[in-house]
């Protein structure tokens, strides 16, 4: 029942600590977002100086704008085909009754050959009767003097004026014109074509008399599409607001609140009000949620192992909630003053670049409310942020904390600089804002130097600081390797060398490489004797059988980590004491056990019984130091000192430790075991350097004594 208790009690573990810092971030982003608020009402005298804190639109103004848009849309008219040929019917009928009076005229004629001769008298009968059938028939009142020069023209020219008249006609009526514009348009028309025609450029004038009486325009009011003009001009203003830009003045001290400046103060949210903004506090739960499921994902997949529900998930909280805080309480003010690159640093120091730079993103997305979505932080924070997380990692602290505040803020001053320029904010608003992510630069560096201790209890790992110190000769341990077993600190110098140059190949951490490898035999301590590179004249395993042998040997990765957690040394090289032998084979001594067991009639030894005890390699950098380790014995084993011999044995020690799936909980690839093995070659390619061959005949005296011949190394 009490173990179903405390499965129950895990289960709840999560989604309890997931909501607490969901509302922890909620409340700290309501607080810190919402802007001052004023105590005003309408056509009340400000006692403030008020300033949008972000752009917003103004709603009344751009109603206003919209509503004179509309209004200024002129009626729409369209040409309607039935008017169109009302008027030409109009024109052919005042057409035909002339064309039937000029006919009646000559029909007297006595010879077509010869000229007629109309008579005064019967010009003007014709031209009353064609009057009055014109105004019967059209309701047209001609002058009658211009009727009697129509019926007076010869027939070439009547025939000209009919074609012009009817030519006119058509064409005016093919476009859409209206009564107030037909008589200018019959103008524009008759002028331009009298400036072509070279004869009976009079008759034009009587054209236009004629057309001006006859046509009627031929235009309707079209009110579909005037509404919809007027709604498209409307709609067109409201698409295109009018906008009160961030830092713009609302209203000045000693000014009356009118019902505009009101309602942007409302929109503000500038007015004080009792209740709660709800539509604000569900924008920011959805932001924070989505924010929160991905960082979890992300931890899932790729820091699962890393972090659970332990100091070190308090510590990475802890990270993101410091630039927070300072964010919700100087974001309104210093809008680009949040100090994220706090949270990149720490992150990349005691995580990894790919974590840094994802809760640095993020911190940064959450953020944006807090400083009124301000783009110039956005800008400046993406630059600073990835300075920061790429830099901090796998640095020496005293070049490094010294380095990184220079080169962020000079990132910090550029980035701010190149936004100010683009924006073109004026000499005031960028010098302050230059200032602003100069001075969060420095503050962030500062302030992750300042908590390196705090964070190195809860992380429970070391920083670049500790690392470096604890790499010093003084060190009590590496001291007493010095002392007490020289041979192997000889050899775990040699170790830090190529495990150094290894993790810089593919990227690890180079300092907790060198410092594990300084600490990872120091279970050799206890039985320093029992050890070849400790070893003079004397092997006190010639009098042990191979098991015993072993049970000494395998022993000093156990003996290391109680020395470790003795002296407090981080979790990070209690991996690379522990590890950095994995369940290798002693080769040496199976094949011993198994001559004893042959001599002795015994069965075949089991080889497990010859293994260390693990675990395994669990990071990049306790395998490095594993095959540092295995590397360095074997060359050291080695008689012939060339660098075919040392790659031919290095590749077979590398062989070995993937046959017996040493690094497979390492996560290393293969092509970082190409890389390390050529970064160990470069190392070993210094020491294997041809000397000077000294003569033979050295001088002798009474002070000299030959130098004793190094030992070998075969375990």
């Amino acid at each position: 029942m009490a173990d179903k208790g405390k499965n129950k009690a895990r289960q709840w573990t999560g989604p309890l600590i997931f909501m607490g810092i969901f509302l922890v971030t909620l409340i700290l982003l309501y607080l810190g977002s919402r802007p001052p608020q004023y105590e005003l009402e309408i056509n009340v005298v400000s006692p403030y100086d008020i300033e949008a804190p972000r752009s917003v639109v103004n709603r009344n103004e751009t109603e206003k704008r919209a509503m004179e848009a509309q209004s200024l849309v002129a009626d729409i008219y369209t040409r309607s085909d039935d008017l169109s040929a009302e008027a030409l019917r109009r024109v052919q009928d005042f057409a035909e009754a002339v064309d039937a009076s000029y006919q009646a005229l000559r029909t007297k004629q006595e010879s077509p050959s010869r000229t007629q001769v109309i008579k005064p008298s019967e010009l003007d009968k014709s031209s009353e009767a064609l009057q009055n059938q014109l105004v019967e028939e059209l309701g047209c009142d001609f002058e009658l003097e211009d009727l009697k020069q129509v019926l007076h023209m010869s027939s070439s020219r009547y025939a000209t004026f009919k074609n012009r008249l009817h030519l006119t006609a058509n064409s005016l009526m093919a476009e859409a014109v209206d009564e107030t514009e037909l008589s200018f348009r019959i103008r524009d028309y008759l002028n331009k074509l009298s400036a072509r025609e070279a004869h009976y450029k009079s008759d034009l004038v009587l054209i236009r008399t004629f057309l001006e009486q006859t046509l009627q325009g031929n235009v309707l009011y079209n009110e579909e599409a005037t509404l919809n003009a007027r709604q498209d001009a409307y709609e067109r203003v409201l698409q295109n607001p009018i906008l009160v830009n961030r830092g713009a003045r609302l209203i000045s001290s000693g000014e009356l609140v009118t019902e505009d400046v009101y309602a942007l103060l409302q929109e503000l949210k500038l007015v004080e009000v009792d209740s709660l903004d709800y539509s604000a506090l569900a924008g920011l739960s959805l932001m924070i949620l989505v924010v929160l499921l991905i960082l979890s994902l992300y931890m899932h997949i790729y820091e699962h192992d890393t972090v659970g529900f332990n100091k070190r998930f308090l510590a990475l909280t802890l990270a993101c909630l410091i630039p927070l805080l300072v964010a919700a309480y100087l974001g309104q003010d210093y809008q680009v003053i949040p100090p994220v690159y706090f949270t990149a640093v720490i992150l990349s120091a005691y995580f990894s670049f790919q974590t840094a730079l994802v809760f640095t993103m993020a911190l940064i997305v959450i953020t944006l409310p807090l400083v009124n979505f301000n783009p110039a932080f956005f800008a400046v924070a993406i630059c600073g942020s990835l300075l920061a997380a790429h830099y901090a990692r796998n640095h020496l602290v005293q070049e490094f904390f010294a380095k990184l505040l220079v080169l962020l803020t000079l990132v910090n001053f550029a980035a701010s600089l190149g936004y100010s320029l683009l924006q073109d904010t004026g000499l005031a608003s960028s010098g302050f804002m230059i200032l602003s992510s100069v001075l969060s630069a420095v503050l962030s560096v500062i302030a992750a130097v300042g908590l390196l201790p705090v964070f190195e209890l809860l992380f429970n790992d070391v920083s670049p600081a500790s690392l470096v110190e604890l790499s010093q000769p003084g060190q009590p341990l590496i001291r007493r390797l010095f002392l007490e077993a020289p041979g192997t600190s000889q050899h775990s110098m040699m170790v830090a060398n190529l495990a150094d140059a290894g993790a810089e190949a593919i990227g690890a951490n180079a300092l907790i490489c060198r410092a594990g490898s300084y600490y990872h035999d120091i279970g050799k301590l206890r039985n320093p004797l029992y050890f070849t590179e400790n070893q003079t004249d004397y092997n006190p395993h010639d009098e042990l059988t191979a098991a015993e042998s072993t049970e000494i040997i395998t022993r000093h990765t156990l003996d290391g980590l109680e020395m470790s957690k003795k002296y407090r040394l981080p979790k990070s090289i209690l991996e690379i004491v522990v590890e950095h032998h994995g369940t290798t084979v002693l080769g040496y001594f199976y094949s011993k056990a198994k001559k004893e067991a042959e001599e002795q009639g015994l069965p075949v030894p089991d080889p497990a019984d010859f293994r260390y005890k693990g675990p395994l390699p669990s990071t990049p950098e306790s395998a490095v130091v594993m095959l540092a380790d295995s590397t360095e014995a074997a060359i050291k084993s080695l008689k012939s000192r060339t660098m075919e011999d040392a790659d031919e044995m290095m590749r077979s020690v590398f062989r070995i430790k993937l046959e017996q799936n040493q690094l497979k909980n390492s996560g290393l690839k293969f092509s970082d075991i190409e890389k390390i093995q050529k970064a160990f070659m470069q190392v070993y390619s210094g020491h294997f350097h041809e000397r000077v061959e000294y003569p033979k005949d050295e001088p002798k005296d009474d002070n000299y004594q030959a130098a004793a011949p190094a030992s070998t190394r075969s375990i």
